[in-house]
């Protein structure tokens, strides 16, 4: 009398799953408030994180980042071109006085 059980079966794993893609407006938010111009960072990057709220796709970092990038890079700007006109405004001032 043999016994003839069956070899043991070896687990089953599940299929590979890709992960989701990352969203298209947060790339291109991010490429936009450090490279182009910050404010259009800023809008694609609250556009981007309504799009991934809905479909659930990855870039949320990078959506953030941009809007960031995208204030801290405006503020800059305000403050260099605030700083300019006050520097034109002396140099005017002080080029009438010696007239």
């Amino acid at each position: 009398m043999t016994d003839q059980t069956p070899p043991p079966v070896p687990p089953q794993y599940p299929p590979y799953q890709q992960p989701p893609q990352y969203n298209t407006y947060a790339i291109l938010a991010l490429v936009l408030a450090i490279f182009v111009l910050p404010p259009l960072g800023i809008y694609f990057g609250g556009k981007a994180k309504q799009q991934i709220a809905v479909t659930g796709e990855r870039g949320v970092e990078f959506a953030t980042a941009a809007v960031v990038i995208g204030w801290v890079l405006t503020g800059l700007f305000i403050a260099m071109i605030a700083l300019w006109c006050a520097m034109a405004g002396i140099f005017a001032s002080s080029a009438t006085v010696g007239m």
